[in-house]
């Protein structure tokens, strides 16, 4: 299977499966094909079976319909409309839990000691964000997320532009530092890293950035490994896991995977719409496959337009769909470097140097990797159960201290030997990007093109200015060095 790339970690929303024997069970679905959706609704929890035949609520999607029930994390699912769990195996369950959106079922559960209690849940659309509806979420003009309020970046003099580096912990990772990226003034973000730890995929980027003057939104989409095979007829169920992946046939189209896929639950307000226009990158699919002999990749942007309020918004959808050779009736493909853009009308051809640059600038760190690492070598070893359980996973992790501290070490070299590579690659779709050397942390920095002088300072904020002889020095106590441009084509 294609090895997970950079972007095969990073998508919003994030997929949450939990398994019962091959039926999945989803908090956030989104990569099940769109008839298994429908107006199925579900009560917002993930079941964990354990070996003395009970059924764990495991997690509860927070405001989602078990949380506004009373139902915790921890609580045991004794009963589903007076049907005894025990009667019932995986996919029975399944369908007793789900009903059509705005349905009741009485969930009956015990906590701790306590005697069983009944819950009625009214139940709501599968893959709603825990908080919002899903509908709005993907096009409504993002809100500043709860929590810390961000420093505000200084303001900048006329004719330049700022950036101010921004790191997202991973706390179930011992709160090592996970992704890294440059964030322009006037911009916000919210992100989080989630763990799969039952699926090839292990973890997923759930992050969205937001200009607050323009709406402009840049939010990663879910990227999945899915598996098929007819030679199991009623065993595997869509939706299910299998061999680590998602059981689901191979959509080679990559308009039909979008609505089959995304429409469903990430992106519903493109349901039922053609893209307007269409852009093949096959420098990044020949990138994409280039280590897995046999294999065949579709990179693609796709741009839709739709309403909101009454104005006209476009939106733009790239990724790459990459397909193994099918072996003995067994098809395994992926999608990966998925993520989409979108903004009033206009605003994403305006800002597209701007846009492009603020993906490409976002990495995650050489310490998060090698811990990606520890934990994918946990999974082969069968450690599920413990790294699904956080403390237990974040405790198994430091016993891998030094060993992660090593392999960090080595990706971190391995990294700066592939700059040259990595910015060519990138060339081909990043236009009105230029790449520049950042003395500081001895790496590639994409930076739009078009300024006459680009500086970083020790802290890894990032000026450019259109004036000419510009020196941000002046009058600032941060040590600024001048940024050297990076032919990315040279060998």
């Amino acid at each position: 299977m294609t090895k997970p790339s950079l972007f095969q970690f990073m998508s919003a929303p994030v997929l949450a499966f939990l398994t019962i024997g091959s039926i999945a069970l989803m908090l956030w679905p989104v990569t099940i094909p769109a008839q298994q959706s429908g107006d199925a609704g579900g009560a917002g929890i993930g079941l964990k079976p354990t070996t003395d035949g009970r059924i764990m609520i495991e997690r509860v999607a927070p405001n989602g319909p078990a949380a506004k029930a009373g139902i915790l994390p921890g609580d045991w699912l004794v009963g589903v409309d007076r049907r005894p769990v025990a009667e019932l195996d995986g996919s029975q369950l399944v369908e007793a839990i789900r009903g059509p959106v705005g349905s009741k079922v009485v969930l009956v559960y015990v906590r701790g000691n306590a005697a069983p209690v009944s819950a009625t849940v009214t139940r709501a659309a599968l893959g709603a964000a825990p908080t919002e509806p899903a509908a709005q979420r993907a096009v409504q003009p993002p809100v500043p997320p709860a929590g810390p309020v961000q420093k505000p970046i200084a303001a900048a003099a006329k004719g330049t532009m700022r950036f101010t580096q921004q790191t997202i912990k991973d706390p179930a990772a011992n709160d090592v530092s996970a992704v890294t990226f440059l964030l322009p003034q006037g911009w916000q973000f919210d992100g989080q890293i989630v763990w799969l730890h039952q699926f090839s995929v292990l973890a997923n980027l759930r992050l969205r950035l937001w200009d607050t003057n323009t709406s402009t939104t840049i939010e990663w989409l879910p990227t999945q490994h899915f598996s098929y095979t007819d030679q199991l007829p009623g065993l595997l169920q869509p939706g299910a896991n299998w061999m680590g992946g998602v059981v689901a046939a191979p959509v080679t189209d990559p308009i039909q995977f979008v609505e089959n896929f995304w429409t469903p639950q990430a992106l519903p307000h493109l349901r039922n719409r053609r893209p307007t226009a269409r852009d093949d990158f096959p420098g990044i699919a020949h990138q994409a496959v280039a280590n897995d002999a046999g294999w065949q990749a579709k990179a693609v942007r796709l741009r839709y337009a739709f309403e909101q309020q009454n104005q006209p918004w476009e939106q733009d959808v790239c990724f790459t769909l990459a397909y193994a050779p099918v072996k003995a009736g067994v098809a395994m493909w992926n999608v990966q470097r998925a993520y989409t853009c979108f903004a009033p009308k206009g605003g994403l051809d305006a800002h597209a140097s701007l846009i492009k640059a603020v993906i490409a600038n976002v990495n995650l760190t050489p310490e998060w990797l090698a811990t990606a690492s520890v934990v994918k070598q946990l999974q082969r070893q069968g450690f599920q159960q413990q790294m699904a359980d956080t403390a237990a996973f974040g405790r198994k992790l430091q016993d891998y201290t030094a060993h992660i501290r090593q392999l960090g070490q080595q990706m971190h070299e391995e990294r700066m030997k592939s700059f040259d590579r990595i910015a060519e690659s990138q060339r081909e779709y990043l236009g009105g990007v230029e790449t520049y050397n950042d003395p500081y942390q001895r790496q590639a920095v994409f930076m739009p093109a078009g300024y006459k002088a680009y500086w970083v300072n020790q802290k890894g904020e990032v000026v450019l200015s259109e004036q000419t002889g510009y020196n941000p020095n002046a009058g600032d106590v941060n040590d600024w060095r001048k940024m050297e441009r990076r032919d990315p084509m040279r060998q």
